[in-house]
């Protein structure tokens, strides 16, 4: 009789303590965002068609959330997609300032391209490239917001 008790508070408190979230909660949890300054919305809209540099970002928002050696992975598509950053930028950002910007993100990748070899196992020389690569896009989106 107390074990049946026993099972019956155990089901009940199982029950109230499980708490449904909101589906948009649950979303937010699994988003994958770079660490990187926001472009604030008037520049979001200027820039929404700028197919490699949203690529980029992906691309860099995946390394910054996975181990730094699993970047080696990525290499190539970083490759691609800043050459696709710089071949589109957008005739309203297109300023001597952003394009020095866009310019030393390409020259980070391109260090991170031929410094780091395949078989890379120092996971710190790698994480190093990664920051970077990370600080000179975060100087692009200040640089597109102050310009814009």
């Amino acid at each position: 009789m107390k074990f049946y008790l026993l099972q019956i508070m155990v089901c009940l408190l199982l029950c109230i303590s499980c708490k449904e979230k909101t589906q948009d909660m649950a979303l937010r949890n699994y988003t994958i965002e770079a660490d990187v300054e926001a472009l604030e919305p008037q520049v979001r809209e200027v820039v929404k068609d700028w197919d490699g540099y949203w690529a980029l970002k992906q691309n860099i928002a995946m390394i910054e959330n996975t181990n730094a050696l699993n970047a080696i992975e990525f290499m190539d598509k970083l490759a691609s997609n800043c050459n696709a950053m710089i071949l589109q930028i957008p005739e309203a950002v297109e300023t001597p300032a952003i394009k020095s910007k866009v310019d030393k993100v390409d020259s980070r990748i391109n260090a991170f391209y031929t410094e780091v070899n395949r078989n890379e196992l120092r996971e710190r020389v790698v994480q190093n490239h990664i920051e970077t690569i990370v600080k000179a896009f975060d100087t692009l989106n200040k640089e597109l917001n102050r310009t814009l």
